[in-house]
């Protein structure tokens, strides 16, 4: 038997142990240390040996490296290391872009001359009309060159034509109430200005005829975003129209069917240019600060119900105002009788001194 078993024997130590026995010192040195000896660790009753097995658990210590290793990771071994965590996979961020296929004011909104639709053709005031027009048109070319880089067929003398047709056909959609068919010739800012109002009325409209032929007075582009142009045309239209508008039960309120009246419009089209499959569409109005304003709504009342009058009451009535108005006219001279209330006029010392209260009792 070798020295090292007889002092593991004598120690009580498992063979484990690796000793190495100096017999200079006769020292024993332990080069690799264990944490158990050979006496078992269990306990010495086998019932309640399962009682002390449930008393060990498993705990997750924290991965403090398990986020840098995420980050690192492919989008697949992501989505797999949540597979077993039990943990839905994360989106990625879904940027849509922001599409605007109108804008919600008018470019530089034209100012249309003080008296425009009532001077001939060779008045003096339509001459400086055109002068005025001359200098302004001069912006509205190099705006026009914007919108031919989109629309090389673009032709203001030829647009005029188209935009009085939407112009038609808008107030035709808006008169069936079809709104898909309306916002093809209308934008949405035209189609809740034009709609107002009218959810419980009935709309009547008819283009008559044209007065004067309809031109471009004002071209304006600009962009709304990066890389989306807009091109806002204004159509001065003189024409003969009819509107009425009559309410839910069937009585007229505005206008009539078949009197004519002389309208003067200033119409702004708009249009997205960057959109290949855009059109024209009506866009908004404007309205001169000169012109007269419109006939009012005419609302209908229930009428009152009155009581019958004899009219030998009436008469009796009608003397008696006259008699009082009589009295009114002629002065007071006469003094008040003793018998009479008068009224004293309040002084300042009645004013300031409080009312005397009168104490019952103590």
């Amino acid at each position: 038997m070798s020295l090292s078993t007889i002092v593991c024997r004598l120690f009580q130590l498992s063979t484990n142990h690796v000793l190495r026995v100096i017999p200079e010192n006769i020292g024993i040195i332990n080069t690799k240390r264990t944490w158990y000896t050979a006496t078992k660790n269990d306990h010495p009753e086998p019932k309640w040996r399962p009682l002390r097995r449930a008393k060990i658990l498993d705990i997750d210590l924290p991965d403090f490296d398990k986020e840098r290793r995420l980050r690192r990771a492919s989008i697949q071994e992501q989505r797999e290391q949540f597979k077993k965590e039990g943990i839905p996979p994360i989106r990625s961020a879904e940027y849509r872009p922001i599409y605007l296929d109108a804008s919600a004011e008018v470019l530089e909104a034209y100012v249309p001359p003080e008296g425009d639709g009532k001077a001939t053709l060779m008045s003096r005031d339509r001459l400086s009309q055109a002068y005025v027009s001359l200098k302004k048109s001069v912006s509205s070319r190099k705006h026009s060159s914007t919108i031919k880089k989109y629309e090389p067929d673009f032709e203001p003398i030829l647009f005029a034509d188209i935009a009085q047709q939407r112009y038609i056909e808008a107030h035709q959609a808006l008169m069936d109430r079809d709104e898909e068919r309306m916002l093809q010739y209308a934008t949405p800012k035209a189609f809740v200005d034009m709609s107002s109002g009218l959810r419980y009325k009935t709309l009547r409209w008819k283009w008559v005829e044209e007065i004067e032929p309809a031109y471009v007075v004002a071209i304006r582009s600009g962009d709304m975003l990066k890389g989306m142009t807009i091109a806002q045309v204004t159509v001065r239209m003189h024409s003969k129209q009819t509107c009425a508008i009559y309410d839910r039960f069937g009585r007229l309120m505005f206008g009539s069917e078949t009197l004519p009246k002389d309208v003067l419009e200033y119409v702004v089209f708009e249009k997205l240019l960057t959109n290949p499959y855009g059109i024209w569409r009506v866009h908004s109005k404007i309205t001169p600060n000169w012109l007269p304003p419109s006939d009012p709504l005419l609302y209908t009342f229930e009428k009152p119900l009155l009581k019958p009058v004899d009219d030998s009451i009436e008469d009796i009535s009608q003397k008696q105002k006259v008699k009082v108005a009589g009295e009114q006219e002629k002065p007071t001279t006469s003094m008040p009788s003793q018998g009479d209330q008068v009224t004293s006029i309040p002084t300042l010392t009645t004013i300031t001194t409080p009312p005397k209260v009168k104490v019952v009792g103590y």
